[in-house]
């Protein structure tokens, strides 16, 4: 424990340009691993050296069973990774150590004090060794422990080994799914090598399951009629980091959603505006809102084992079926379409506050979120300047409306409920230049929504807008 060192620090760098130099990401692959062991904390580092593409060079240093387990995540997700939803979760997962090799504009001001202090002048392509420490759900970080620094140079050092070897073809360095992994570990003599089963790390973290503590709201949704509707249950993480006021590291806002298997309705959604998680929370709104639809599926079917393990026993006790399946078609269309919607500002953190968002506020921020997008696609060019101009306030008002005075989202309004509003409420809110832009803005913004599968049966309430407006 403890701060590092400059002494710490120089080695690390000395032990990261030795291993650059040697470049053994021309004959190593990234599934090929091998396990370094730390007597200083009795852990297992499992090293995985990337960079046979030609595009990110790195060692990746995964911290015990956890980090082993993020490590065979991507691997795991291997014929769903083409989705940017699903590889961004299996980045944010990774609990590790790791140098990679960066060119200079990859280099934050910190990195580059830190290099200038110990005499380093580093430049060229993929020639700047950046250190970080990934821990599930926060965004990378820099080093701030001196057994952080410690282990990694070990790691390094002991890589370039490990690396030599195989290139002399001494070493035949197994791949994740192999039976045995090589291990290198330090006695009073000096490192030694064994070779040790694979299983026992497998087997050595189970994901641990939420507990669902309300007696009352189980025993009330078993009661409740079941119907033939299946969901499917995913968690992702937006792509934009985000920052509290109070912390200095960013970290990312993770999702759970339970979409509708045939519509591909959105049924539920959650979102965890603090880097400490409150799953329980997530399962008792989904509860609630099961209460207030009075109907319990017959089925859920979870995405992956982190969403079985969080509804595994709420379901056990509202006795409704849990599966596991990662091609949950729905639900990745879900993802993929918000991830898209982000992915554009996805380049620095960003600033939250600590306070969290009312429904009226997030629903402001949807439409924010939504009409944003639209003029960045170009998609309003059809609209005259003045409903382009009028396009958020209007869309806002509506969308409020709807939630404050007929207690509906957008997945659930009903054509009884926008007539209401049109003939009623919008004329009192809206001025005469506004009202007489709000059908048309109205109808491109139930368009695009209906068109996105968001609102079901759009086209009933664009003819009740037509005809009330």
């Amino acid at each position: 424990m403890g701060n590092i060192t400059n002494i710490e620090l120089h080695r690390l760098y000395e032990a990261a340009i030795a291993f650059r130099d040697l470049k053994p990401w021309t004959w190593m692959y990234a599934s090929q691993v091998f396990i370094i062991h730390d007597d200083e904390r009795d852990i297992d580092g499992f090293c995985s050296i990337m960079g046979m593409m030609g595009e990110h060079f790195s060692l990746s240093v995964y911290l015990g069973p956890s980090g082993y387990q993020s490590y065979r995540y991507l691997y795991d997700k291997a014929s769903l990774a083409y989705m940017d939803h699903v590889f961004m979760k299996s980045e944010v997962k990774r609990n590790c150590l790791t140098v990679s090799f960066e060119n200079s504009e990859n280099m934050t001001d910190v990195d580059d004090e830190q290099a200038i202090l110990l005499g380093y002048d580093f430049k060229g392509k993929n020639q700047f060794p950046r250190f970080r420490y990934h821990h599930p759900g926060v965004y990378s970080w820099y080093l701030t422990d001196g057994w952080q620094c410690r282990f990694l140079t070990k790691a390094i050092e002991q890589a370039i080994v490990v690396s030599k070897l195989c290139f002399q073809k001494v070493l035949k360095v197994p791949e994740i799914y192999d039976a045995k992994y090589y291990m290198r570990y330090h006695t009073d003599e000096g490192w030694k090598s064994k070779f040790v089963d694979a299983s026992l790390y497998r087997k050595s973290v189970s994901t641990k399951k939420t507990i669902f503590q309300n007696d009352l709201l189980a025993y009330r949704l078993k009661k409740l009629p079941q119907l033939l509707v299946t969901l499917e249950a995913i968690q992702f993480y937006l792509p934009t980091p985000v920052v509290s006021e109070n912390s200095k590291q960013p970290f990312y806002m993770l999702v759970t959603a339970f979409v509708d298997s045939e519509e591909g309705q959105l049924f539920f959604l959650d979102i965890q505006e603090t880097a400490a998680l409150y799953l329980t929370d997530t399962i008792n709104e989904f509860g609630k809102q099961l209460l207030e639809l009075k109907l319990r599926p017959c089925e859920i079917v979870a995405e992956d084992e982190d969403t079985y393990a969080l509804l595994e026993d709420f379901c056990h006790q509202i006795d409704v079926k849990l599966t596991l399946n990662p091609h949950v078609l729905r639900a990745h269309e879900f993802a993929e379409y918000i991830f898209e919607e982000l992915q554009t500002s996805a380049n620095e953190p960003k600033a939250i506050e600590s306070e969290e968002m009312t429904d009226e506020e997030k629903l402001v921020s949807f439409v924010e979120q939504i009409t944003d997008t639209l003029q960045t696609q170009q998609a309003l060019d059809d609209l005259s300047p003045s409903q382009q101009q009028h396009y958020k306030v209007i869309t806002q008002t509506f969308v409020l409306a709807m939630y404050t005075i007929k207690d509906q989202i957008p997945n659930e309004w009903t054509s009884d409920a926008v007539k209401d509003i049109c003939l009623h409420v919008l004329p009192e809110q809206l001025d005469l230049n506004l009202l007489l832009d709000a059908a048309a803005v109205l109808n491109h913004f139930i368009s695009v929504l209906g068109e996105d599968e968001i609102i079901p049966k759009y086209r009933s309430l664009l003819l009740v807008i037509n005809n009330c407006l």
